[in-house]
């Protein structure tokens, strides 16, 4: 039944040889075939599980940011996958160092009696010099939901192992995202991830978002934390800026009060960087936008450019005294976190970030697609011209849906898909927002905003607007 790719399709063996998407040499099955088995047995999330829905692209190659699905179309990839994919599909140079990594050591996350292997080790030493100041002990895993996990275990293990055991409430943000675990989903400021799974983890409350523009919005911490009570609040925990609220960057005066209020309380602040951190914000991390420096740290994504899993979660050494003070275990961990491959291939991520000016190119790439949003809008009055922003590679417009209606959000997005643009979508449609490779080139970013174009004109015809 399995035959070669070139060999089972046509479609197929053109797109493994168009220019610029790499070839896969791997047995797989005719396109039908495929599309078929995935839609009878593989479960996707964050959709419904009916069996009998359209099934989506599935897909075979990849290069920049295109991507190649099993009959021949290509699709602009606005998302960098899920924002992980930070240098762009089809570097040899990171599969290359997975590939060799692997040969020589196929597992070595041996960590539960101070077992390591060569790749942790550097890696640890090398975040300790790029974090912001006064992280350097790093624990690992595999992606950014375990990583909020670990961090909400080690604030709650130093608080109730040095004698504070009623010390573990932890405040959100509402509008915020951290993950999928039953942890992170508590945490995550989000109604639609609560529903049907039954209570929440108790020992969690959330606060507002800043206002866009506005100061003064750091008093809802410390409002919430008086509520709480200093003596049970553990800790703040919240993405510097957060991707669910519409890519706003928050006020100047927003984080320099959070670290302050947590000070003066004897809070941990927790900075949630899974997604905003390595270079996505046009800074290594969003929060040295505001020279303000967390008690603990979250990372995954782009820290292995999306080639293998992995998170790491920094604290200072005051919080691992703490965690060390009492001699009790940290009884926690995951089978593969910090795998030699993983740990390679995100030293040869900072490698190529260092050399290409990675950080950069995202600060100014955003800029530029932010103008060029801004520039669309002229033409398309949909589009709210003043809303065309970015923070690094982090970029949003918003759609006047006050006055075109909300079906016109639900529609156009369904036209991002048809035209084959992957872009995301916030505020209940009201933001189409963009987290594209950082390495994006600008004649890429014309490409998307050629189909983000397309994709309103087709819409507006199909309403007769």
């Amino acid at each position: 039944m399995l035959q070669s790719m070139q060999a089972t399709s046509p479609r197929l063996a053109d797109a493994d040889n168009a220019d610029g998407v790499g070839a896969v040499n791997v047995p797989v099955a005719a396109p039908t075939q495929l599309i078929e088995y995935d839609r009878q047995h593989v479960m996707h999330g964050f959709t419904c599980l009916d069996r009998d829905l359209a099934p989506g692209p599935i897909f075979q190659s990849g290069k920049g940011i295109r991507l190649v699905d099993v009959e021949g179309n290509e699709w602009l990839d606005g998302c960098a996958g899920q924002a992980n994919v930070s240098l762009g599909y089809g570097r040899d140079d990171l599969a290359d160092v997975a590939a060799s990594t692997l040969k020589s050591l196929a597992f070595g996350t041996h960590f539960y009696h101070n077992r390591s292997h060569v790749w942790a080790s550097q890696l640890a030493e090398r975040l300790a010099h790029i974090t912001p100041s006064g992280i350097d002990q790093f624990f690992y895993g595999v992606g950014g939901s375990d990583a909020v996990e670990t961090a909400i275990k080690i604030a709650r293990f130093a608080n109730i192992t040095n004698g504070r055991p009623d010390k573990i409430h932890i405040i959100g943000r509402l509008n915020s995202y951290h993950g999928v675990s039953y942890g992170g989903a508590s945490m995550t400021g989000d109604p639609a991830m609560w529903a049907n799974i039954g209570p929440l983890l108790s020992g969690f409350s959330h606060i507002s978002q800043p206002a866009n523009g506005s100061t003064g919005s750091a008093s809802a911490l410390e409002e919430e934390i008086l509520r709480v009570g200093p003596e049970n609040v553990a800790a703040f925990l919240a993405e510097p800026i957060s991707t669910p609220n519409g890519l706003y960057c928050p006020p100047d005066d927003y984080w320099p009060q959070i670290r302050a209020i947590c000070d003066r309380y004897d809070i941990l602040l927790i900075a949630d960087e899974v997604l905003c951190g390595i270079g996505r914000a046009g800074s290594m991390f969003a929060i040295d936008r505001w020279n303000v420096s967390p008690d603990i740290l979250t990372m995954s994504k782009a820290i292995t450019a999306g080639y293998f899993p992995l998170s790491v979660v920094g604290v200072t050494g005051r919080v691992r005294d703490a965690l060390a003070a009492s001699g009790e275990r940290f009884v926690h961990g995951v089978t593969n976190g910090g795998h030699p491959a993983a740990c390679a291939v995100a030293l040869a991520t900072f490698d190529i970030m260092e050399r290409e000016d990675v950080v950069g190119r995202a600060d100014r790439g955003g800029r530029y697609f932010a103008q060029q949003l801004a520039n669309l809008a002229d033409t398309q009055q949909v589009l709210d011209k003043d809303t065309a922003r970015s923070t690094g590679m982090m970029v949003a417009v918003n759609l006047k849906l006050d006055e075109y209606g909300d079906d016109f959000g639900v529609r156009l997005h369904e036209e991002f898909v048809r035209r084959r643009v992957l872009v995301r979508s916030y505020r209940n449609n009201r933001t189409i927002g963009f987290l594209p490779a950082l390495t994006i080139e600008n004649h890429d970013i014309d490409a998307i905003v050629e189909r983000v174009a397309e994709s309103i004109e087709a819409t507006r015809a199909s309403m007769g607007i």
